[in-house]
Order: structure tokens, then sequence, then C-alpha cells
């Protein structure tokens, strides 16, 4: 029948797809109002995905994720438990971020690992199917795959964890005949919110919890980069953040006051990336402005109070995390006047040496 359905919609124009999509749905069983939502949102998506099954990027492999996404809204829209439309939307979810890898020659990543509760205990699925959003509660590993707002570019993840208990969130990279690797972003305890970096490359995003008591929830948001909060000339702030710097070159004075380690990174507003990655110019800074030079160096790292510069040299994004996610810090910016004419002697000079 699932078969019958996909050739079929296979065959349909896309107006017709999503007519049809709409009608399927409305003649499925009654579900909460926001899972029926995030079907029905899943159906406009793959309505509005510009793919033509007859178009010569239509190989073989990108007709296979195609279908298996039109396959997962089939099994969506007839489902008759909270649990099977959530399962569809992740399977169809996942269809759709393997086809836009595949047609933009990315490495394509390969599915999420299932939730486990324990050794051999599986985890329900929790959530409303929401794109972007991931939840969970109770001891255990859930990793999710993840769907950013902008395929291939950093973004944002915005967490927030109710009650105690230990959480761990980490970045994967694990891609079809790549090595995984990865990298901690938040390991705290107890309760949290916060904004940390997702870096361009990381395709899951693994979460653990233990010692977790019965009111012990988390939440993960993953948003574009330019919802980042802007720099303001003074700024107060707590925990884990990301901020956009829209100024020109100027020295930044950090201040924190926790009782753990801390670290703030620059990541590069031209090129989004940060030291020893960033190949953009560097500045011919003035002899007496003071800061750490993110050319040779990207973070200012410490332990405690403390009170640091760090010279920004053009916008970008700051990455402010603790390792607790709690302590509280200041950050004030100062522009700083490089003459035209110098910069212009010092790249001329660094063009002749090439």
């Amino acid at each position: 029948m699932i078969g019958y359905a996909v050739s079929l919609l296979l065959g349909l124009g896309m107006g017709g797809l999503y007519l049809m999509l709409r009608r399927r749905w409305r003649t499925a069983v009654e579900l909460p109002a926001v899972v029926e939502e995030s079907v029905t949102v899943f159906g406009e998506e793959m309505a509005a995905l510009e793919f033509d099954v007859n178009g010569p990027d239509a190989i073989p492999a990108v007709l296979k994720e195609y279908r298996a996404a039109l396959a997962a809204y089939d099994r969506a829209s007839a489902a008759r438990t909270v649990h099977d439309a959530l399962t569809a939307l992740r399977d169809g979810r996942a269809a759709m971020i393997r086809l836009d890898a595949r047609r933009h020659g990315q490495p394509v990543p390969i599915d999420a690992l299932p939730p486990t509760a324990g050794p051999g205990r599986p985890r329900p699925l929790t959530g409303t199917g929401e794109r972007h959003v991931y939840t969970g509660y109770g001891d255990g590993t859930t990793e999710v795959l993840i769907d950013r707002p902008e395929p291939g570019r950093p973004a944002l993840v915005e967490v927030d964890v109710t009650g105690n208990g230990g959480f761990d969130v980490a970045t994967v990279t694990r891609t079809e005949g790549g090595t995984p690797t990865g990298g901690k972003l938040i390991w705290i305890s107890g309760e949290y919110h916060g904004r940390c970096y997702l870096p361009a490359d990381a395709t899951h995003l693994t979460v653990t919890t233990d010692y977790s008591w019965n009111d012990h929830r988390w939440s993960i948001r993953v948003v574009p980069l330019s919802a980042a909060t802007t720099l303001a000339h003074e700024h107060h702030g707590r925990g884990d953040e990301v901020l956009r710097y829209n100024g020109g070159p100027a020295v930044l004075t950090v201040q924190f006051r926790t009782g753990f380690q801390w670290q703030v990174r620059y990541v590069c507003g031209q090129c989004l990336r940060s030291w020893p990655d960033c190949d953009c110019r560097p500045l011919a800074w003035p002899r007496n402005i003071p800061g750490y030079d993110w050319s040779r160096g990207d973070l200012e790292l410490g332990v405690g109070e403390g009170r640091y510069t760090l010279r920004l040299p053009r916008p970008g994004f700051l990455v402010i995390q603790e390792d607790r996610g709690g302590g509280s810090w200041h950050l004030t910016t100062r522009p700083v006047d490089i003459p035209p004419s110098a910069l212009l002697r010092r790249f001329g000079r660094l063009g002749r040496r090439r």
C-alpha cells in the first residue's frame, strides 16, 4: 500500500502533491493538535521541495531518499498513535537531510542511534515533532540527527534543563564512510539555560543524563546563527552565550565571576571560522593596543574570577563558555582607530612578499 502511494506521489506535480497530502491528513485519526500541526508542516515542506524527479540530479541514491521522505509522510498522516507519528516524522526529516546533502555533494550523515534508558532498554520518543526541537527526560542517552535551519552553516543551540541530575551534550560528526569525531558542548548538574555555538561540520547531538529525579527534563532548539544577541557596548550575562559583534576593530574587556574554568572565543564574521582555520587578513594593530591578538590564538582562558582583554578585528561572534554554565560575566568594548593609510602600507608589504 505504501509503495503504491509513493509511486502515485512521484507521478504528481507539486501542486497535486500538496493537495493530496492535505487530503490524506484530514482523513487521519485525530491526534493532539501540536502533533497534527507538525505533520501538516512536514507535508508543506515536502510540497515546497524544489526537486524534479526527472531532473539531472535525480540519481538513484537521491531518489531513494526522496521516496523515503514521501513514505514517512504517508506513515505520519495515517498514524493512530503519537509514537507512530513522531517516529515517522523523525524518519522523514532524516531522509530530507540526507536528500539535501546528496543533492549538494556534501557528506551524508547517517541516521541517529535510537535513544536508550540503560543497557538494552529503549527510551520512548518525546516532544511534538516540531522541527529543530528535541526533548527528553530521565536517565539515558539520546542522539539526534541535527536538522539545521541553514544547511551547511554554523548554528546556535538553545538548551533548557529543569530538575536535578547530570546533563551532558556533545557534538558528533558521523557520516557515511567517515570516522566519528566531536567535542563537548555542555557538562553540568542541575538546572541550566544557555546558548552554545554549533559548528558547521557537526551532524549529531548526543545527550546523556544520569542521577535524574522525576522532574528532570530538557529541551534543545537549533536556531540560525543570525539569532545571536547583539553585543552591547557594556554587556552583562550569565553562563553560556553566543553574541554577535557588529563593529570594527576594538578591544574587548572580559570580567568573569565563577569558581570554574571559562573561555571567550572569537569567530570571524567573514569566513565563520576561528583560529587557526580563519585565513582572513590580520589587522596592523598599533603597538600600544592591549589585548590578545586573535590571529595568534582565538580565545582567552581563565579559572575563577579574572579580567582579560581580547582584540576584535572585525564583525563576528563571541562564544562564551563556562564549565558549569552558571558563572556571571561583564563585557565592555572600546573601538580602536586604525588609520587606513597604515592598513594599506601593511597590506602592500604583504602583497609584495607574496
